[in-house]
């Protein structure tokens, strides 16, 4: 049956029909008429589960448009092909469905229009079926009208609300009237507001009663909106708060709202047509409406599929569902179906970041600046997962790149920082010279010449000038008080076959001179108060494209395409030595703060330092391309270079092998510059920027010539590091400047381990001793603890410091008297190597761990075993306590971290994620965290409570061997294969600071390419 809300299909079915068929006793089986509801398809089949088999039968579905509105489209066909098959399967079964007009398109194109057979359609009532409407009734309930009241209410109907409103005005009249044998007067119907005031004005009455309940804000969960239609909704009594409860008990005493069997609806819908009220709280409130609707068929699809994650929410989906629910609540379906939405959306916004997290650590050393923009997306994105904190603060601390500085059309090809080192100018090939307040985030001052390259800049030591050559073959100079131009000073064409212009220029120390070479191959010296020229070096063959003055400013040294270095005596205008030797084009002179040193840069990939007062070359540094361009230090202690390679070059003179490369740049760096402290480098590139970079002494990295380190570890108070290398080097560094102060060659060892006073050091050897010895150089004598009879691999000290353990390759383990030396116990009962040993924290007991896949735990005090750990697949390697002694960590070939019961060797968890085997492991000191190390090259961190993995800490170039928390628990050290010590810092809980941090060193986003390159998801 098919007709408009309110023209009477369901009194149609359920007073005609029903009452019809049940007078024909013994023919007909009638269910009990239903509606579809949420879940219509478990109704269906109660409904039909009761039906007796040997007669007729009849379900009625009533407001089947409910299939549309509540159900979802799964739910829907699932419910209409279960009649459609309960059709085929029983020719005496009859299906009866009342369907709102307004959904029939609808309803005929899901598929299932054939259901749909010579539909009844009900229209609207005419003008003589309204007066029976309401005569009929009142004549049986004994009610009479007043003359010609009848024919004024059937004019007050109208619309497809009729009858409900009929219903309700005929009840409050027939109350007004007394009851049977009352008459119904104009002055009643009056005062009640006709045929539209009825329902008006019993609604207004209850919410009147109602008197600060949340009326409106609980009737609009009975209202749920499709496209920009109203329809009813039921609701649980059982989802309703106390306060709701008691407003919809008050409308149900109304019999505004009904109730069946817990189930609250609606009377009519008319309630929310015509109550002006509720009409307009729909009106306002229709866009959350629609997203309440959607939101509840995308539970009841989950629902009916089995609620599969594949069916969860998420982006903007999600988002929006939560603050539906944080608003209005939701029923136990929406509300697990939102909750587990947001965990599983959390659980991939972590997998996402870890591995974006991984990905940054790889790359933070090779770019810098990709890899903290990468970091700071994962953690604005994926909901500040611990993994991409972590990456971002470890990016931002490892990264020495402080700024990029962009804007050039075209490349960058010189860099100068003013004498206070406050500001930066860059020379770009785009004709411009800008000047920037490095971390200030103002935009740079822009200097233009007519349009030629611009090849070279440099400051005036007073800092009120800037020089730049440019390829016109001028030298250009401003002020840089008020960035006018104060002159252009002109070199002669070029002797070549090309026109580079001026390639260099170079204050003198006084400022009182400027020199410039270029493609003229000549170097001019000009005065530079007046600006005229006062010497014309000559003496290159080609292009000149570099020029230096002596720290006394009687000498300048000069550099180009012939091959040669020429230094000249200014004052006589002549040339006092021809340097050769390189085997490429000269790129840049420098000569050395102290003047003792000139340094060129060749196309050979090689630097050369000559010895200015012999001239001969005192050292080599050679590249990995062609070095364009080289910076002093001020102290003169460190020389840089830029190179073909894309990165810039540090060399440390006073060290041996002690050279810092800094990588980022794209392209070729045509262009560094030291700060005046020393502290920062900046450098210019030919991909269009110029970058500054922290140059100053690092504490959190530390390269050992010796080779691989294997084990590290802290002083007790946190000021030193002691750390092992292969070759049995042990180096103590002091934390707060990373300069090393004690140092110790004893053998090929294995392990090393402070007392707990921080006096001592024991290191294990590989030829099976250990040896004891002061750390501050006094003159105590080495205590060595001999016996094993293989190398040892793992040495402790007992938390009290009188006694130490050690582990061997001969199968046990040993407890010495760290005084005498004297052996104490000696361990037995492991098949293979032990390889790991530790204390308990109160000392009453040891632990070990074995290549045999098992741990033991021992008496400290009598050496006896009291319990073994298995459930490693292979080798264990190591094995640690946690700090109150109640669990037990291990390290696993079988790259697994477990942690154990070591009361009764019970596993408590298995904390999977390492690649490779996992080498070492340790707690932190306050026992929330759990560190390990392995081959795979990285460092994780782990909650011990949840066995969740945290986070990635950081990532070394081989593999990872040791690693050893600050007794603060604020940093990790580890030792590592590719011969570093590394500090890591874990983050703080201030993730906004973090990102602040970040957006202050760079601003820009990442490009569509770098996202994926960093596997970041693409943005919609």
């Amino acid at each position: 049956m098919v007709g408009p809300s309110g023209s009477g299909k369901s009194s149609l079915v359920r007073a005609g029909l029903l009452p019809a068929l049940a007078r024909r006793r013994g023919r007909w089986t009638v269910a009990a008429p239903f509606s579809p509801g949420a879940s219509p398809a478990g109704t269906l089949e109660r409904h039909l589960a009761r039906l007796p088999d040997d007669r007729p039968a009849l379900v009625v579905i009533d407001q089947m448009e409910e299939l549309l509105t509540l159900a979802g489209p799964e739910e829907r066909d699932t419910f209409l092909a279960a009649v459609r098959d309960a059709l085929r399967r029983d020719p005496r079964l009859w299906f009866v469905a009342t369907l709102r007009s307004d959904f029939l398109t609808e309803f005929l194109e899901c598929g299932f229009a054939p259901l749909v057979r010579e539909p009844t359609v009900i229209g609207a009532l005419g003008r003589d079926e309204l007066y029976e409407v309401v005569e009929k009734p009142a004549e049986q309930a004994g009610l009479t009208f007043a003359p010609g009241l009848v024919a004024r209410m059937v004019d007050d109907c109208g619309g497809g609300d009729a009858l409900p409103l009929l219903a309700y005005t005929l009840q409050e009249l027939y109350l007004r009237a007394g009851g049977a044998g009352g008459t119904v007067s104009e002055d009643m119907y009056r005062a009640l507001g006709g045929v539209a005031g009825a329902l008006s004005e019993r609604a207004d009455r209850i919410a009147a009663e109602l008197t600060g309940a949340p009326v409106m804000a609980t009737l609009l969960r009975f209202v749920t909106v499709d496209r920009d239609e109203a329809t009813r909704r039921r609701v649980r009594r059982a989802d309703l708060t106390p306060q709701e409860r008691e407003v919809t008990d008050a409308f149900v005493a109304g019999r505004l709202l009904t109730g069946d069997g817990g189930v609250l609806d609606v009377a009519h819908e008319a309630l929310f047509r015509q109550w002006a009220p509720l009409r307009q709280a729909v009106t306002a409130h229709t866009q959350e409406l629609r997203r309440r609707t959607e939101l509840e068929r995308w539970a009841q699809d989950w629902e009916q599929a089995g609620r599969p994650d594949s069916y969860l929410l998420t982006g903007e989906r999600l988002a929006t569902a939560r603050a539906w629910q944080v608003e209005d609540g939701g029923e136990p379906l929406i509300t697990a179906f939102v909750e587990r939405s947001v965990r599983a959306d959390r659980a991939t916004r972590e997998r996402v970041a870890d591995a974006v997290a991984v990905r940054v650590l790889e790359s933070a050393d090779r770019e810098p600046e990709s890899a903290v923009l990468a970091a700071l997306a994962a953690v604005q994105e994926c909901g500040a997962a611990p993994g991409a904190v972590q990456a971002l603060h470890t990016a931002l601390d490892t990264s020495r790149l402080r700024a990029v500085l962009r804007g050039f059309a075209r490349g960058a090809s010189g860099a100068a920082w003013s004498p206070d080192g406050q500001r930066l100018a860059v020379s770009g090939d785009d004709g411009t010279v800008r000047v920037w307040h490095p971390g200030s985030g103002a935009p740079p001052v822009v200097l233009a010449g007519e349009g030629a390259w611009m090849l070279g800049v440099a400051w005036s030591p007073d800092g009120r000038r800037l020089a730049a050559g440019c390829r016109d073959t001028t030298v250009r100079v401003w002020s840089t008080h008020t960035w006018t131009e104060l002159a252009v000073l002109h070199h002669a064409a070029a002797t070549g076959e090309r026109e580079e212009g001026v390639g260099a220029v170079a204050w003198s120390p006084d400022g009182t001179r400027i020199a410039s070479a270029g493609s003229d191959c000549a170097v001019r010296v000009w005065d530079a108060a007046s600006y005229t020229g006062t010497a014309v070096l000559r003496g290159h063959e080609r292009m000149v494209w570099s020029v230096t003055w002596s720290p006394d400013g009687t000498r300048v040294a000069s550099g180009g395409e012939d091959g040669t270095i020429r230094v000249w005596d200014v004052n006589a205008e002549a040339a006092v030595r021809r340097l050769a030797g390189h085997q490429g084009n000269i790129e840049s002179v420098r000569w050395s703060p102290d003047g003792r040193l000139l340094a060129s840069a060749s196309g050979d990939r090689t630097v050369r330092l000559w010895n200015t007062g012999s001239w001969d070359v005192e050292r080599t540094l050679r590249g990995p391309d062609v070095i364009n361009c080289l910076a002093w230090s001020p102290d003169g202690t460190r020389l840089a270079g830029g190179d073909a390679d894309r990165t810039a070059c540090v060399w440390n003179l006073g060290g041996p092998g002690s050279e810092l490369r800094l990588t980022g740049h794209t392209d070729t760096v045509y262009g560094i510059a030291w700060s005046p402290d020393g502290e920062r480098l900046a450098t210019a590139s030919r991909d269009r920027t110029a970058a500054v970079w922290d140059v100053s002494e690092r504490t959190d990295l530390f390269t050992d010539p010796d080779g691989p380190v294997l084990r590290v570890a802290w002083s007790p108070d946190g000021t030193r590091t002691a750390a092992v290398c292969r070759n049995g080097t042990v180096r103590i560094r002091s934390t707060a400047t990373g300069r090393v102060t004690g140092e110790r060659h004893g053998g090929e060892a294995s392990d090393v381990a402070w007392s707990p006073d921080g006096t001592r050091l024991v290191t294990a050897l590989r030829d099976g001793t250990a040896v004891v010895w002061p750390t501050d150089g006094g003159d105590d004598d080495d205590l060595t603890l001999t016996g094993h009879t293989e190398e040892l691999s793992d040495v402790a000290w007992s938390p009290d410091g009188t006694r130490i353990a050690t582990a061997s390759r001969d199968g046990t383990a040993r407890v010495w008297d760290a005084a005498t030396g004297a052996v104490l116990h000696v361990l037995r009962g492991h098949d293979d190597w032990v390889a790991g040993v530790a204390w308990s924290p109160d000392g009453g007991r040891l632990a070990t761990s074995s290549t045999d896949r098992t741990a033991v735990v021992w008496d400290a005090t009598d050496g006896t075993v009291l319990t073994t750990l298995h459930g490693h697949l292979d080798y264990v390697w190591k094995i640690h306590w946690s700090p109150d002694g109640r669990r037990l960590a291990t390290a696993s070939r079988d790259r697994t971290v477990r942690l154990w019961d070591p009361c009764d060797g019970a596993g408590l968890a298995t904390m999977t994620g390492h690649e490779d085997r996992v080498q070492d492991v340790a707690w932190s000191p306050d026992g929330t965290r759990v560190a390990s190390v392995s081959r795979d090259r990285t460092v994780r961190l782990w909650d011990p409570d949840s066995a969740a993995h945290v986070a990635v800490l950081g990532i070394h170039g081989d593999w990872v061997n040791g690693l050893a928390w600050h007794p603060d628990g604020s940093r990790l050290a580890t030792a590592s294969h590719d011969r570093t010590v590394r500090v890591w810092t874990l983050a703080g809980h201030d993730v906004d600071a973090l990102v602040r941090r970040a957006r202050t060193r760079f601003s820009r986003e990442l490009g569509a390419d770098e996202r994926r390159a960093f596997l970041l998801p693409d943005r919609g």
